[in-house]
């Protein structure tokens, strides 16, 4: 499968040297995923001293667009502060005649808050003929499901909504119908695109989506995305992360701290981050190395890392993968506005 180049979109905008161009999906490949945000955590908005506009500082949020027999899809992943940006993207489409109504899935990881908080500031959301479709994974009772960790969120109290007042959910009157739980190691055949579910290492449990598009002749044998926000490595490969990634043409996987920061710098590690459920960039690559993945984006960048921080680590995980037996062919840090063609 051939990837083209990565692309950096936006409307008008120009930094670090590189000129940012806004392309319309029909100018570009058929498989199309955008960052519209990849921090961890909680935003981490610029500063004067702290600058993080070469990363970007929302929570995260990606866009993939399927495309099969003539039909095209939009796929949401979670719900960050970034979603914010994708719905007013949208409803600039909207309003501009481009597209004639928002149909999207969205396939939320896991319910930790920033990976949803950005949700009740999602403008399609509140506009009637609108249908968003929800995809989570079903929970213990002691948790709850997705429906009612949704209803907790936006719950008319904390924020001056519930889910049955947001039109592109209850658009059936049946909010059921539009929230649905899903169990690791599913698969979920639709019209463009095959999702498959995995379970990743993470405190109270994160999916892992798998997307493979629709081939023109209706198989499922297209382009690969695999997507791990939030997973802490094991000592030795993880097999589920092995199934994620196989045969991908673009794996997203965490890559949250520096090696010192997972193991800790005090002689006790009381400082370390291991049980956080989070990875290491170099942690990542070996994962990527064993299962033959084409691309390695890494993702969920530490709110206290700046861009200075983040491109010393990019700099330093690209060395550490050309010493390996089998290098990854390429890897690089996610940033907001990066799209991929495929």
């Amino acid at each position: 499968m051939e990837l083209n180049s990565i692309h950096l979109h936006s409307q008008s905008t120009s930094f670090y040297g590189c000129h940012l161009v806004l392309a319309a999906l029909s100018e570009v490949g058929k498989c199309f995923f955008k960052v519209w945000g990849c921090r961890g955590s909680i935003p981490a908005p610029a500063t004067l001293d702290f600058d993080t506009r070469r990363y970007g500082g929302q929570t995260t949020c990606f866009e993939i667009r399927t495309r099969c027999q003539g039909v095209e899809k939009l796929s949401i992943i979670d719900m960050g502060t970034a979603i914010k940006a994708l719905g007013d993207h949208l409803i600039g489409q909207l309003k501009r005649g481009e597209i004639n109504r928002i149909n999207a899935r969205a396939f939320i990881t896991h319910i930790h808050l920033e990976h949803n908080f950005g949700m009740g500031f999602s403008s399609p959301l509140f506009i009637t003929g609108q249908m968003i479709e929800f995809f989570a994974l079903e929970m213990p009772a002691a948790i709850r499901d997705f429906n009612n960790q949704l209803a907790s969120l936006i719950d008319g109290i904390r924020f001056p909504r519930h889910p049955d007042q947001l039109p592109s959910i209850a658009s059936n009157n049946e909010n059921g119908k539009t929230i649905h739980d899903v169990k690791f190691w599913e698969i979920l055949d639709f019209e463009t695109v095959r999702v498959k579910v995995f379970e990743l290492n993470h405190p109270s449990g994160c999916a892992g989506w798998h997307f493979r598009e629709r081939a023109p002749d209706g198989t499922y044998t297209g382009p690969v995305i695999g997507i791990g926000t939030n997973t802490e490595h094991f000592s030795i490969t993880n097999p589920n992360v092995q199934n994620l990634s196989r045969d991908a043409d673009f794996l997203i996987l965490d890559g949250m701290y520096e090696e010192n920061q997972y193991y800790g710098t005090t002689p006790d590690r009381t400082n370390s981050k291991i049980g956080w459920g989070h990875s290491t960039p170099r942690a990542s690559v070996r994962e990527v190395s064993e299962c033959g993945a084409k691309r390695l984006g890494i993702t969920h960048h530490d709110p206290d890392h700046d861009d200075r921080q983040l491109s010393k680590m990019e700099a330093r995980v690209r060395r550490y993968n050309r010493r390996l037996k089998k290098p990854v062919p390429e890897v690089f840090f996610l940033r907001e506005g990066m799209s991929i063609d495929m």
